[in-house]
């Protein structure tokens, strides 16, 4: 049956309405509440409104009974929909069957039915149907309905099962739960500590909880060269560029969005690259845009912009590849900085005048523009190689600091990375993975910069994985860190998520990006399927935890957070997990430390039993 628009169902109502004399319909009376009772009957939203709100004989109330399904559950709903409230307390006095209709709803049936609850004000009902019988199914509601169930219980008064509601939600969703509690009313556990100022808002757990990937391993397989990854600066997405392999449309460019939170792909950009010699692989994500760099011919570059709109940034020009800075993207041309402002359609050049005085070397020219670079947005630092020196400058175009890079044994491709504001550390290939140079240089506040490590050989072999945790590596860096040889990660990195297929052979691997905590590792593949891997050893794990429900914790689980957040170097989600461990520490108190491994404390009344606790 065709729906019922709302402005016709008024209409149908109103002609419903005429009547005679007598009090009987006329014959286009008589149509039109036909065409109302039958539409209800099929659960038309619109015609179950027109109906609630006119005013009914006994005999309509009558009709509109006939019309009812026949499922009791379902007959229910009905009732409540088309306002008929004595019937459906005579039918359902605890809402046993309402909460049956309504789980098996759509979501805009039970936005529906939760409004018309909410104006009848039984906060019995509403937690019933809204809940179920079994408080587990309260971590599985959405928020929109803990929000309407929550502010149930404030608007009434129920604080006991306000607090309760708590303890029974995952911490983003008691968090939400507790603000709604009085100061009063807190207490003095989960509840006062989830609604303080000082502790992250509902709003933000909410976001964070839902940006960690809940897999150890998302793929995404393409077969495709010159792959380049970037993560948005929240991490919430992933941009990749690559050129798929195929005889049709060699020159073929694209760009994919990965979601780390549901695996989710979208194709964001679908374009061609402007020569058969670009076999570049930089891409930026800036949140709001995705930047890609195209070669336009032997020593020109172009920045296009490939969302939210196609369009080029500037006019081709010799640039470096691509780096975040604190207003978008920066590289270096051989007047300067280069840098591209968000929504800009031009390139801002920011020229270096006492490049030439300071360092008696010219400014890099287009076969010297390959020399690493990265960036310190935060402080609005830069740094890069040009000839046989190491330059630190600010956006402004300031020259800060220069290093001399002695020759040693030939070299190539640097890739720098700022350790902090005052310490950066320099990576470069040479032929022999056992003479490849890294030094780490410091600035102190007054004097010229001081070499504090150097090392040939293997970056791993001088300094552990574990000395760069607790650092914001630049990715091409990073990749040189887990790398011995120079291109292909090593086979016994611990955040390595092997494949089902890996087991044939050695699967060869490049590392492309790292979140900023080194909790995600973006790798590509040469192998068949090839494409792009996400490895993440731990996040999923902060997830699971973070979307416990704080009732069903154990005293393990609290040890178990306080090893994860160790592992962990992202600092909201380090917040966020001590966080959910004092509101568990508070309540387990000494059963923590004398090693218990059961359930809580009972609950209450209400509660239903834990069982046993499989995870790992």
């Amino acid at each position: 049956m065709k729906a019922v628009q709302a402005q016709e169902a008024a209409r149908l109502a109103e002609r419903a309405g005429v009547r005679r004399d007598d009090g009987s319909r006329g014959r286009r009376a008589r149509r039109a509440w036909r065409r109302l009772v039958n539409a209800c009957e099929a659960g038309d939203a619109a015609a179950q409104e027109a109906v609630r709100t006119a005013e009914l004989t006994d005999a309509d109330v009558l009709d509109l009974l006939a019309a009812a399904p026949a499922e009791p559950a379902d007959r229910a709903a009905y009732l409540v929909l088309i306002g008929q409230k004595a019937q459906y307390r005579a039918l359902d006095p605890d809402g046993a069957l309402l909460a049956l209709a309504y789980r098996a709803a759509t979501s805009e049936t039970r936005e529906r039915l939760r409004t018309l609850l909410a104006v009848d004000g039984d906060t019995e009902v509403i937690r019933v149907v809204v809940t179920g019988e079994q408080r587990d199914r309260l971590a599985e509601m959405s928020y929109d309905e803990l929000d309407y169930l929550g502010h149930q219980l404030a608007e009434h008064h129920r604080w006991d099962e306000l607090r309760d509601l708590v303890r029974d939600l995952p911490l983003a969703k008691a968090a939400a739960a507790a603000r709604l509690l009085p100061a009063g009313e807190r207490g003095t556990g989960a509840a006062k500590l989830l609604a303080s100022a000082s502790v992250p808002s509902p709003a933000q757990l909410r976001a964070l909880v839902e940006r960690l990937p809940r897999l150890r391993l998302v793929r995404h397989d393409v077969t495709a060269s010159f792959e380049g990854a970037s993560f948005s600066p929240d991490t919430t997405e992933l941009a990749l560029r690559y050129r798929p392999l195929k005889r049709i449309r060699i020159r073929e460019l694209r760009v994919d969005t990965l979601r780390i939170g549901t695996g989710s792909v979208t194709r964001a950009f679908t374009g061609n690259v402007l020569t058969d010699r670009d076999i570049g692989d930089s891409v930026l994500h800036l949140g709001d845009e995705i930047l890609v760099r195209l070669k336009t011919s032997k020593d020109l570059h172009r920045i296009v912009r490939v969302t939210p709109d196609d369009e080029a940034v500037g006019p081709p020009t010799p640039l470096s590849v691509m780096r975040r800075a604190s207003g978008g993207a920066v590289m270096i041309s051989p007047e300067g900085l280069a840098f591209v402002d968000r929504a800009a359609r031009d390139l801002r050049l920011r020229p270096m005048p006492r490049f030439g005085a300071r360092a008696t070397h010219r400014p890099p020219d287009h076969s010297e523009l390959s020399g690493g670079l990265t960036t310190l947005p935060a402080d609005r630092l830069v740094a890069f190689c040009s000839g046989n020196q190491v330059f630190v400058a600010n956006e402004d175009g300031d020259l800060l600091h220069v290093m001399p890079i002695p020759w040693e044994s030939p070299r190539f491709g640097p890739a720098l990375s700022f350790m902090s504001p005052n310490s950066l550390a320099v990576h470069h290939r040479t032929s022999s993975p056992d003479e490849q140079p890294t030094r780490i240089w410091e600035f102190p506040p007054h004097g010229p910069p001081r070499l504090t490590g150097h090392h040939r050989g293997p970056i791993r072999k001088r300094w552990p994985l574990e000395e760069w945790r607790g650092h914001v590596l630049d990715d091409a860096f990073a990749a040189r860190v887990h790398s011995a040889e120079g291109r292909w990660i090593d086979p016994d990195v611990p955040w390595l998520q092997r494949r089902p297929e890996d087991h044939v052979g050695r699967t060869l691997r490049r590392l492309l990006a790292v979140s900023p905590g080194q909790d995600m590792f973006v790798t590509s593949l040469d192998a068949s399927p090839g494409g792009f891997e996400v490895h993440s050893p731990h996040l999923p794990s902060a997830r699971e935890l973070l979307e416990l429900p704080l009732r069903h914790a154990t005293p393990a689980d609290v040890r178990r957070l306080r090893d994860l957040r160790n592992r962990i170097g992202a600092a909201d989600v380090q917040q966020a997990l001590d966080l959910l461990s004092t509101c568990l520490t508070d309540r387990f108190g000494s059963d923590i430390a004398l090693g218990a491994t059961g359930s809580g404390p009972s609950g209450g009344p209400h509660d239903i039993a834990l069982g046993e606790d499989g995870r790992q």
